[in-house]
């Protein structure tokens, strides 16, 4: 696990020295992912760098590492768990290794297969190849999306970096706001990718390569998530048969490593299933780690304490004071993601990986398995939507929509959560196919994003949270919000947050549910072994019936999360005053009286009524705070 960043100057535009001078800058700022050591490699046409925190072959493991040959050389930051299976294969294939590395493995892959390597590796990556006799590089991301690679292209010069940060210490880069992305951050929160909200700054995309080469610059897939229903299907113990082993093989192969490793076990279907597997495969007890806040609402730790009993391991709850908002945590959230970041569960998960990284340097989460096996609410309430839209008329559910705006707006009445819920369900199902997801992940509604950007009512563009392939005409509506959600929110939201918040603390985090081939199989299954008489996972929850305590499937899903609005203290309001008024770094950009209805409604808002949710209030000031205490922190132009 570590951080890797690099200048890549093929024209010889920079002096070496000023080009190793910037890629020391950018690497110093990638201490906190890699603090065992230091790499390096120039030559004529490139200054390139990685902070490794040490995993695997720990003596022998330093990057960059070389194919036996010398001519292709990789800096990584991730693992590769097949490593060991590649290795053998091409052992006996004629090649030596100098190494254990899984490092090493990549260079004579390449040397061995080119970019066909690139389908063949089961891990969490982001990597740089380079062949020295060509002056050819490959900067390549994993399948989901779990490693970031950030990187900037102009006139001939590629810098790219692990984070944000790190790649902005080179001087050259610009700080402007990216006017295209930021109604994509208005209307849910996320910037999808490959922009960013800094013009001219991308991210590679999840299961993409960027190859470049003398008057060569090209980006391409090598992995697309696809859904096809397997026929062979036809019983639940079909199904059974099909994905538990793969289930099996995913948390065997992620146990793999030369330092102790532990696991989040939250009580939760996903972390449990996690935990009884890696238990079973174990001859010692794993470590395992509950956490929570003193004043959570829902406590699940007396679950995780069962199922940690059930497995038999080394289990730790670690408690966290009352959390109380100081500026500090924000300023943190900012500094490692490197943008703004609206998910305020940031917050507890750097709390939780700072407390487990005492303890462990390597922990397996239960991340992926909503997405992979349909656990989502979101999920069913799109199926919903998408009925109502096949069996109700046009005219009919547009005269409905205008009936209850009106009663939303009328003051008294009861069940207000229930009748802004159905109001926005029968509002969504006006809206194109491709439109209900985005418009289910709303933070800001079209309305509310004209007046603030001065519009005129005008939709922004948001094509490219509309990209489907040409056959997801033919998957199930299912199919079609879980591709949303693997596509667009996982790697946008909850894997940035999680590399994010454990990589600041040195913590590498492991997510079975994400390996390759236990994928491929939950692509094949029909729709009725995800949700099946409204419960999700399903079939997960049949795997391990005899594998887990029985509370594990019958509390209610709860989410990672604080309640934001209990933590807006004085500090709090100070800060979100200064940076939307009295210091706001992008004057400008926004009309002070929208700044003041959602500073308004955000600190105001202690219930759900019938126009928004307190959740929703709070949340979009606490995104213009992010928005603006980003744009101050890394001094982002606005013109």
């Amino acid at each position: 696990m570590c951080g890797i960043c690099g200048i890549i100057d093929l024209q010889q535009q920079l002096p070496p020295q000023e080009r190793q001078q910037r890629v020391q800058r950018m690497n110093e700022a990638l201490w906190h992912r890699g603090p065992d050591e230091a790499g390096h490699f120039d030559d004529a046409y490139c200054h390139l760098a990685m902070r490794r925190l040490s995993i695997i072959d720990l003596a022998g493991g330093q990057q960059p590492q070389f194919s036996e040959s010398g001519q292709i050389g990789v800096f990584q930051n991730g693992e590769i768990y097949n490593y060991q299976e590649l290795r053998s294969e091409l052992i006996d294939q004629g090649l030596r290794f100098q190494t254990q590395s899984d490092t090493e493995v990549l260079a004579q892959l390449y040397q061995a297969y080119g970019l066909q390597m690139l389908p063949r590796l089961k891990g969490m990556f982001s990597l740089c190849l380079f062949d020295r006799q060509q002056q050819k590089f490959i900067l390549a991301r994993d399948r989901f999306g779990e490693k970031p690679l950030y990187y900037h292209w102009h006139n001939g010069l590629l810098s790219y970096s692990s984070e944000i940060k790190s790649l902005l210490e080179n001087p050259a880069l610009p700080r402007r706001l990216n006017p295209e992305a930021l109604p994509y951050y208005l209307r849910t929160s996320l910037v999808p990718e490959p922009i960013t909200l800094l013009q001219g700054i991308q991210s590679l995309p999840p299961g993409h390569y960027l190859e470049l080469a003398p008057g060569q610059f090209t980006i391409k897939p090598y992995f697309r998530p696809r859904y096809t229903v397997n026929p062979a299907i036809r019983s639940e113990a079909e199904a059974i048969e099909l994905v538990r082993p793969h289930l099996l093989k995913a948390v065997q192969r992620q146990r793999v490593s030369d330092v102790p490793i532990g696991a989040f076990l939250s009580g939760g279907i996903d972390s449990s299933t996690v935990v009884a597997l890696l238990q079973q495969q174990s001859d010692r007890p794993i470590k395992t780690f509950n956490v929570r806040f003193e004043d959570q609402a829902y406590d699940e730790s007396p679950i995780a304490r069962r199922v940690a009993e059930h497995c038999g391991t080394d289990h730790h709850e670690i408690v966290v004071p009352n959390y109380d908002f100081s500026e500090d945590i924000f300023w943190t959230i900012i500094d490692h993601v490197g943008l703004p970041f609206r998910d305020s569960s940031a917050i507890p998960s750097f709390l939780i990986t700072q407390a487990i990284r005492k303890e462990v340097k390597v922990a397996l989460s239960g991340d992926g398995g909503d997405e992979l096996f349909g656990g989502y609410a979101l999920f069913q309430w799109y199926q919903r939507i998408r009925a109502l839209q096949q069996r109700v008329a046009e005219p009919v559910l547009r005269a409905a929509h205008w009936g209850l705006q009106l009663a939303q707006r009328t003051p008294g009445l009861s069940g207000v959560s229930k009748l802004r819920q159905l109001g926005r369900g029968v509002g969504t199902s006006l809206e194109a196919w491709d439109e209900i997801p985005i418009a289910l992940n709303e933070m800001f509604s079209y309305e509310a994003i004209s007046k603030l950007l001065g519009t005129k009512d005008q939709r922004p563009d948001l094509t490219l949270l509309k990209t489907y392939p040409e056959e997801a005409q033919g998957w199930s509506p299912l199919r079609k919000i879980m591709h949303y959600r693997m596509v667009h929110t996982l790697p946008a939201n909850m894997l940035i947050k999680v590399d994010r918040m454990s990589m600041a603390n040195s913590l590498e985090v492991r997510a079975p549910f994400l390996d390759p081939d236990l994928f491929e199989v939950s692509a094949q299954l029909p729709d009725e072994w995800l949700i099946h008489k409204g419960a999700g996972k399903y079939l997960i929850r049949k795997i391990m019936e005899k594998d887990l305590p029985q509370e594990v499937f019958t509390h209610p899903k709860t989410g990672f999360s604080i309640p934001l609005y209990n933590y807006q203290n004085k500090a709090f309001k100070k800060l979100a005053r200064r940076l939307l008024f009295d210091e706001n770094p992008l004057p400008d950009l926004f009309p002070k009286p929208q700044l003041e209805a959602i500073y308004h409604r955000g600190i105001n808002t202690r219930q759900d009524t019938a126009q928004i949710s307190v959740f929703q209030s709070a949340h979009q000031l606490w995104m213009m705070m992010q928005l603006l205490g980003w744009a101050e922190r890394f001094k982002v132009e606005h013109h």
